[in-house]
């Protein structure tokens, strides 16, 4: 895991601009590093970690630079770079950067943050959102037999308008 993490911010450092260039320090404090770059979790929604930081890319809008540790908050990467090699503590790292949610090598290093708090629907909100979702979609499969249905019309393609108009009334049995 740690061969693939390094491969991958070096990438990040080859093909990306960090917004707070001090930020470059603490990842190449890792590279060289690696029992502290086994204690990087890259994940979303870092700062709900008790210690996590963001580091973001240009391109990207989100913070520059945030690491937090506790309740204590900095934007300034040489404190967090003094406390990452001082200390050895599980760190999650959010790191922005543009594509981030279609790049493959990304995603397989990213690890579900323990710390989210879970986010819990009301059955009677979910079941609402579900009805809503099946209604939608069935108008919009309406309106496409509509347009079908005209266009079999049009053609006077007599199988094809009956075949249409079965399916619209079973949508619109639906609704």
């Amino acid at each position: 895991m740690t061969e693939r993490k390094q491969r991958f911010l070096r990438r990040i450092l080859t093909y990306y601009t960090l917004k707070r260039r001090e930020s470059k320090w603490i990842i190449d404090y890792w590279l060289r590093n690696d029992s502290k770059l086994e204690q990087v979790h890259f994940v979303q929604n870092a700062m709900f970690a008790p210690k996590a930081m963001i580091i973001t890319t240009y391109g990207f809008d989100a913070d520059p630079f945030l690491f937090k540790k506790g309740e204590v908050k900095t934007t300034d990467p040489e404190k967090a770079y003094h406390d990452i090699r001082l200390t050895d503590e599980p760190l999650y790292i959010e790191l922005n950067f543009q594509g981030m949610m279609m790049d493959d090598e990304y995603l397989s290093l990213l690890e579900e943050n323990p710390f989210r708090p879970e986010v819990a629907v009301e059955p009677k909100l979910a079941d609402a959102a579900m009805n809503f979702i099946a209604a939608t979609v069935n108008r919009q499969e309406e309106e496409r037999l509509v347009r079908l249905i005209d266009e079999a019309l049009d053609a006077r393609d007599k199988h094809r308008f009956q075949s249409l108009s079965d399916e619209l009334r079973i949508i619109r049995s639906q609704l």
